[in-house]
């Protein structure tokens, strides 16, 4: 074990470190962001003892978390293509089945990616890890108090087991360097680097949320390291903290040292900004997971409104504000006020915004909006996230999108070199025909993709299609029947899904056991929310969310 002592030795630092846990991130004060950065930066070190173990180049500061290219090919002079993608939460129950190979071959068309709704450990996956650090942080002493007892035992039979139960811990302690789990957005950085080992991360250094123990999103941006290298961001250089690193990237200052105003309690989750170069070209992004219900109360709102538009209701703001949406422009208006502060006090017109704002581009109100920062346009108009079912409520087909809530927001004149942008649509990509090739029960209408039209026809009017017990969200009959080759499919691909769950290792009560949390439920779920659900009309489509995310990538190209 002598040669993972300097792990271990960190371990035992980062797991005795307080990380302050539990501290309510609705405040928002410099304190608690303070406490969240410990945390964060914390399992930042962790990851890079425990799983990136020298692979790539790693740090850990207060501004940002960076990881590093694997290695860096021959620079790329093409054009620049610049996208922003909502990654639903990879590493959650939420995302149980994301592919990421999927999702990597996606991102890789790009060159910087913005990604959202990005999250630690969590749930059972949080659990193995912290038995994992608990057991690698006590076994010496653990080892050391079983020698002990071993020298002042006489009776053989005691010392052969004292013998084994040595043996045991130090295979255990062995074994539980490799049980770490990775948090998603690691999973979307290590299948990137199959396919380019130049692509790598700029992470947000702490999660935030609207309320105290809501889930903690991050902002990451992806980038390919053979095109596009980080930049110093002179707002982040002005308000760098301690121990911040190159002030490539920041969480935007929204305090009245910048704004004149402190703006912090007003979001849910806060902007994040990175600067990069690409040949003579650099930009900045600023990205974050607009909120989507305000949770307040209403004198919350009602400061909201006079902090940010200077009215009491949302009907006093202007056409397309109400109690759904002012809140979401309210995040929009404040944001905007920052990039026009940032391009003027730096001279620095090439910032622009990347989010999923949950504002649909049609929003009447846009126009309003876009007076505090002059110039700019709201690009992608076209839906951009999933609808589930296969028919409306009135009785059309949905196509299986929804809404047009993802969007880049900048001043062309800055960008001339752009396009308006496009959406990548799942369904009229090769990415429809990678997924019908392996997970797909039924035609695949895209052109160019697989044909499977003989594992499923239409009901006729004796078709029954009952399916085993479910959760909430499947309904309990299959609106296209079952036939013999979609169950071989499906036979087929559980099974993989089975052995890989029951192969899996976890750390309880300091002693390496199977995992066999929740096998049943799992592989029931797989089926169900794979498989199962492309058979009914209710969830026609819900397969390419789980598999890939509720959002298409957007993305705009430009002249390098």
């Amino acid at each position: 074990m002598n040669i993972f002592l300097s792990l271990f030795l960190f371990i035992s630092f980062a797991v005795h470190a307080d990380t302050t846990s539990g501290v309510s991130t609705q405040t928002k004060t410099p304190e608690d962001d303070q406490a969240k950065i410990v945390e964060y930066n914390q399992a930042c070190q962790v990851i890079n003892a425990l799983l990136v173990r020298k692979q790539f180049p790693v740090t850990c500061n207060s501004n940002y978390q960076y990881f590093g290219p694997t290695s860096i090919p021959a620079k790329n002079n093409g054009p620049l293509r610049i996208a922003g993608y909502n990654l639903l939460h990879p590493g959650t129950s939420k995302a149980l089945f994301k592919d990421y190979n999927l999702v990597a071959k996606i991102i890789n068309q790009y060159d910087a990616v913005s990604t959202l709704e990005l999250l630690g450990t969590v749930g059972h996956d949080e659990v193995n890890n912290q038995a994992v650090l608990a057991l690698l942080r006590g076994s010496p002493k653990m080892m050391s108090d079983l020698k002990d007892l071993k020298t002042k035992t006489k009776d053989a039979a005691k010392i052969k087991d004292l013998d084994a139960k040595i043996a045991k811990l130090a295979a255990d302690t062995l074994s539980a360097y490799n049980l770490y789990r990775s948090p998603g957005y690691f999973k979307v950085l290590m299948a990137l680097k199959k396919y380019d080992p130049s692509w790598s991360l700029i992470l947000s250094p702490r999660g935030d949320s609207a309320l105290q123990g809501s889930v903690e999103e991050m902002v990451g941006f992806f980038f390919r390291a053979s095109t596009v290298t980080p930049a110093v961001n002179p707002h982040c250089n002005e308000f760098k903290d301690e121990n911040a690193g190159t002030p490539y990237a920041c969480i935007i200052n929204l305090g009245a040292k910048f704004m004149d105003k402190d703006y912090n309690h007003n979001y849910a989750r806060r902007p994040f900004m990175a600067s990069f170069k690409s040949g003579n070209m650099k930009f900045t992004m600023v990205s974050w997971h607009v909120v989507f219900t305000f949770s307040g109360d209403e004198e919350a709102a009602k400061k909201l409104l006079q902090d940010t538009f200077g009215v009491d209701t949302p009907a006093e703001v202007g056409p397309g504000v109400n109690a759904a949406t002012f809140a979401r422009f309210a995040e929009v208006k404040t944001t905007l006020n920052f990039m026009d502060r940032y391009r003027k006090k730096y001279n620095d017109n090439t910032i622009l915004m990347v989010s999923d704002t949950n504002l649909t581009a049609q929003n009447a109100y846009w126009p309003e909006v876009l007076k505090n920062f002059t110039g700019a346009s709201v690009l992608i108009d076209e839906p951009t996230t999933i609808s589930p079912p296969r028919y409306s409520g009135d009785g059309k087909e949905t196509n299986g999108v929804a809404n047009s809530y993802d969007h880049f927001v900048l001043d062309k004149s800055a960008f001339p070199g752009c396009n308006s942008g496009e959406v990548f649509n799942y369904y009229k990509s090769q990415i429809s025909a990678d997924i019908q090739r392996t997970y797909g029960l039924r035609e695949n209408e895209v052109s160019g993709g697989l044909s499977l039209k003989t594992l499923v026809v239409p009901f006729d009017e004796n078709g029954v299609g009952d399916i085993p017990p479910e959760d909430d969200q499947t309904p309990t009959k299959l609106d296209y029947p079952m036939t013999a080759a979609a169950q071989t499919k499906i036979d087929r691909q559980v099974g993989v899904y089975s052995t890989q769950l029951k192969s899996m290792f976890t750390v309880k009560q300091n002693q390496v056991v199977a995992d066999d949390f929740l096998v049943p439920e799992r592989i029931d779920g797989y089926k169900r929310r794979i498989y199962l659900n492309q058979l009914t009309n209710a969830f026609y489509y819900r397969f390419y969310q789980e598999l890939l995310s509720d959002h298409f990538p957007v993305s705009i190209t430009c002249r390098n």
